[in-house]
């Protein structure tokens, strides 16, 4: 039974002011202004942190959680019946879902070949992002036979179908707290789901497939931890078959098996899984499945830590005498390849670090930390791939760092309904107000610094820190040198 004095604790208010302001930014809807969202959103991830503070010294000093299951579930539950109510506000990814659901559905042909260019006067076509007209789905079979049956059954108008993907990645998320729960018994590890903002309003309100690939990812971890590797497998499986990013967490965690199990149980799971992918691929996209994969790979996101880079040496090509076009593709193919060989580099170093951890958590969500970190093309609900798995730990520095990323990235992906920012697109003539202004200067400079300062406190976390030698009393060492002589 629920009593004043844990209705009235500190983590309990601070749950209902992070839920609060998120609440509220949903029903601003599409056309809230950004500054009053810009100071929502602060005031929700302060009240986050403040909670996960609260909870954690509690946890140090052996003292029960503050912070009641049931206020938990019960704000977590409004904010996700809002969200997946609720238009879209961040993101109109889930028209770009739609439409690949509707070629299956509606024109029986691959979304892998059949961009929405090709059918200009299909009312689903012409909502896609402009960046995505000419492209094939980048997504994988799992999602492509769901969203095709999703849209036979309710792809008959656009809130409908626009419902159907934001009640799915409501389910996953809902799905992931469950497993969470069972595995921490802790309200703070699910708080982190159902109260944060990049999950209720990225993810769960996005519609975003990233709930399918995080939920996937959790339940292939939690399968290794009880020795089901063949199931294990299928999970991972699962997640690639949305997006083959989940290759990330399936190497990590099969170096984990290797070390801690051997080799059998590391084949057998990673047999399972790229078998199963392969066979899915053979089926629904066979070899044209990967075409687009090939063009998104050379798209940078304005946050990342390559886009200044890739412009600076774009420029320096057009000035030695290359036109706009050719130094344009020849940068984007070099950097997007010294992109891909950093985060290679950077999830060895994290995930050698934490081969010898109990259980295998970590180690998939320093993967996916490598990848939001140096990835070329990084969204915020990205993030989401690694978040369940990593609030198993949820008293890890490195669940702190990803939470912290996450938040970064939501803040500076921010929209603002009277200046439309799309990646790399930035038209700064129209920047007028001095909170454009601000959001200009986060989005392409401050980002960047944050995340290489994160980048420098992970790479610091993870390198082999020295064995202390313990130290010997002076007194001792003259008493055992006495003994000594006089023995």
């Amino acid at each position: 039974m629920l009593t004043a004095r844990r209705l009235l604790a500190p983590a309990s208010v601070a749950a209902l002011v992070a839920t609060a302001a998120a609440a509220t930014m949903l029903v601003r809807g599409v056309n809230g202004t950004v500054g009053p969202n810009l100071v929502l959103l602060v005031v929700a991830y302060a009240a986050l942190a403040a909670l996960v503070s609260f909870e954690l010294r509690r946890h140090r000093a052996g003292i029960p959680s503050g912070l009641p299951k049931s206020v938990v579930v019960g704000f977590s539950a409004g904010l996700m019946a809002l969200a997946f109510t609720v238009q879209h506000t961040e993101s109109h990814n889930v028209w770009a879902y739609s439409w690949y659901g509707r070629v299956v559905a509606h024109y029986h042909a691959s979304p892998y070949s059949h961009p929405p260019a090709k059918s200009p006067h299909d009312r689903f076509a012409r909502r896609v992002d402009p960046i995505w007209q000419r492209d094939g789905s980048v997504y994988g079979p799992v999602f492509t036979v769901t969203s095709g049956a999703g849209m036979l059954v309710f792809g008959w108008s656009f809130l409908t179908a626009r419902l159907f993907f934001q009640l799915v990645a409501a389910l996953c998320v809902v799905g992931a707290m469950v497993l969470v729960w069972r595995r921490t018994r802790s309200p703070t590890a699910i708080a982190c789901l159902g109260l944060n903002p990049l999950v209720v309003l990225s993810v769960v309100n996005g519609g975003h497939n990233d709930a399918w690939v995080g939920l996937a990812v959790l339940g292939g971890v939690l399968l290794v931890m009880n020795g089901r590797w063949k199931w294990a497998g299928l999970a991972f499986a699962a997640a690639l078959l949305v997006k083959v990013a989940a290759a990330l967490p399936l190497a990590a965690v099969g170096l984990w098996l290797w070390r801690r199990h051997g080799w059998r149980p590391a084949f057998t799971t990673g047999a399972w899984a790229v078998g199963a992918a392969i066979v899915a691929y053979a089926m629904v996209g066979g070899t044209a499945a990967f075409a687009p994969l090939h063009t998104a790979q050379l798209h940078f996101s304005g946050a990342s830590v390559w886009y200044g880079p890739r412009r600076w040496l774009t420029l320096a090509q057009v000035r030695n005498g290359l036109s706009g076009g050719a130094a344009g593709h020849l940068v984007r193919q070099a950097v997007s390849a010294g992109a891909s060989a950093a985060v290679i580099a950077m999830t060895l170093l994290l995930v050698a670090r934490r081969l010898n951890h109990s259980d295998p958590a970590l180690v998939a969500g320093a993967s996916v930390i490598a990848y939001t970190l140096l990835g070329a093309y990084v969204l915020p609900w990205y993030v989401f791939w690694a978040l369940p798995a990593l609030l198993i730990a949820w008293r890890s520095r490195l669940t702190w760092l990803a939470m912290v990323h996450g938040a970064v990235l939501h803040l500076a992906y921010l929209p603002d309904p009277h200046l439309h920012l799309h990646p790399g697109r930035i038209d700064q003539l129209r920047i007028f107000t001095p909170i454009q202004r601000l959001q200009l200067d986060i989005y392409q400079v401050w980002v960047p610094l944050v995340e290489l300062a994160i980048i420098a406190v992970v790479l610091v976390m993870s390198l082999p820190r020295p064995r202390r030698v313990p130290s010997v009393d002076v007194f001792t060492r003259m008493a055992s040198g006495n003994v000594h002589r006089t023995g």
